[in-house]
């Protein structure tokens, strides 16, 4: 099989990088990795791609921007493994799934992240500790805190929304291991939905503060099946004890 060459444009640490990456390693797709500093990502994106967000992808002389639309374009170049089942009804329910990852709980994920990374600035560059970013280690750390002020603003990473989205996040857990029960996740090889959520999961692994929600779900499986070990967490007490929701029964 002739090798498909692309280029994955990233930032160190996000959910939606690592399900684009890790979709491009399930189908044997040879690509170059491009790590970009956030915020000021979106000027670099912006110059290349219809859009401004990451992860954005070049393969087979297409810019794709965005994790769901590279999942399906990957389908289409290199149809094996698959990403989406053949059966209709199941696939359907993957791509419910899917969109639920992708619209509602990598947002959820991303604000909580915002929350921790700019209380703790030496986390925030724990992710980036493989990364080439192309700029000296001390340009990166006088970045941190105005790149998490700005982040936080416009991911929408109040405190208000945070503690909302803690609150709900063991429903949402409730609904992953159901999904996992039902046969949508947790397959022989990875769906598209599972890459979604499991990128998810994966992130909040690293986020010592969120352990004892996640400890003995069957769902944290999810974040180990195809990604890369995770580079980066944040250690425990770094949001309020108050925020933090008691774990499911």
């Amino acid at each position: 099989m002739a090798p498909v060459t692309a280029r994955l444009y990233v930032i160190p640490g996000s959910h939606p990088c690592e399900c684009a990456e890790a979709a491009l390693r399930l189908k044997r797709v040879d690509y170059r990795r491009v790590d970009l500093v956030p915020v000021i990502h979106k000027l670099v994106v912006r110059a290349r791609f219809p859009g401004t967000t990451v992860p954005a992808l070049e393969v087979e002389g297409e810019r794709i921007v965005g994790s769901r639309a590279i999942l399906r374009r990957l389908d289409a170049i290199r149809p094996e493994p698959r990403l989406y089942p053949e059966d209709p009804e199941l696939r359907a329910r993957v791509e419910d799934a899917e969109k639920w990852g992708d619209d509602l709980f990598q947002p959820l994920a991303r604000r909580v992240a915002w929350a921790l990374l700019s209380r703790d600035q030496d986390a925030m560059l724990s992710y980036s500790s493989e990364a080439n970013l192309h700029m000296p280690q001390w340009f990166v750390r006088a970045g941190t805190r105005p790149v998490a002020a700005i982040a936080t603003r416009f991911n929408r990473a109040g405190d208000e929304n945070v503690r909302a989205d803690l609150r709900s996040l063991p429903a949402h857990l409730d609904q992953i291991d159901r999904w996992m029960d039902e046969g949508v996740l947790g397959g022989h090889t990875p769906n598209a939905a599972e890459l979604q959520i499991g990128s998810t999961i994966l992130l909040l692994g690293t986020f010592a503060d969120l352990a004892p929600l996640l400890a003995g779900r069957q769902c944290v499986r999810l974040g180990e099946r195809g990604f890369a070990p995770p580079v980066g967490a944040v250690p425990a007490g770094t949001l309020p004890a108050a925020w933090l929701p008691q774990p499911s029964a």
